[in-house]
C-alpha cells in the first residue's frame, strides 16, 4: 500500500476557516486600538504645553527673588522677564511658548515660615482644552534665601 500524506479537500477548508477567524479577530482588536489611539495623543499633545510653561516658568522662579509686577494675566519678575496671558496663548517676552490655552490667572502671596523668612508664593492657575480639559493648580516659590 502507498503512503498517502498530502492534504486533504476537508482539511485544507478546515485550515482556511481557522485561518479566517484568527484573521478577523486579529482585525477587529486593531481596529479598536488604532481607533481610540486619536484621543492618547490628543490629550498628551496639550498636556505638553503645560510642561512647555512650567519648564521656562520655573527656571525664571528660581533666578528671581522678587517681582517688579503683577496682574491677572501678566507678571513682571525683577530680571525684566514678562509672561503675558493673551488671546488663549502664553507669550514669554513677546514670544509665543503655549497655545489653545482656556485659562492662565497669576496671583501672590505672601507668607512667613518658621524662622521668620518672608517668601513670596505665586499661585498659577492653568486650563489647556482638547477632548478633556486639563486643569491645574500650581505654587511657586521665588528665591528667599
Amino acid at each position: 500500500m502507498k503512503s498517502q500524506k498530502g492534504i486533504t479537500l476537508t482539511s485544507l477548508v478546515v485550515y482556511i476557516l481557522v485561518l479566517l477567524i484568527v484573521l478577523a479577530t486579529l482585525s477587529a482588536i486593531s481596529k479598536y486600538f488604532y481607533s481610540n489611539t486619536k484621543y492618547i495623543t490628543d490629550a498628551n499633545k496639550y498636556v505638553s504645553e503645560f510642561n512647555k510653561f512650567n519648564m521656562y516658568f520655573v527656571e525664571d522662579v528660581k533666578n528671581n527673588t522678587n517681582l517688579y509686577s503683577i496682574k491677572n494675566d501678566q507678571i513682571i519678575f525683577e530680571d525684566g522677564t514678562v509672561y503675558t496671558f493673551d488671546k488663549k496663548a502664553i507669550y514669554r517676552n513677546k514670544v509665543e511658548i503655549c497655545s489653545n490655552v482656556q485659562i492662565c490667572t497669576f496671583d501672590k502671596v505672601e507668607e512667613t515660615d518658621k524662622n521668620g523668612f518672608t517668601k513670596q508664593i505665586i499661585k498659577v492657575k492653568f486650563a489647556v482644552k482638547s477632548s478633556e480639559i486639563f486643569a491645574v493648580e500650581n505654587d511657586y516659590v521665588l528665591k528667599y534665601w
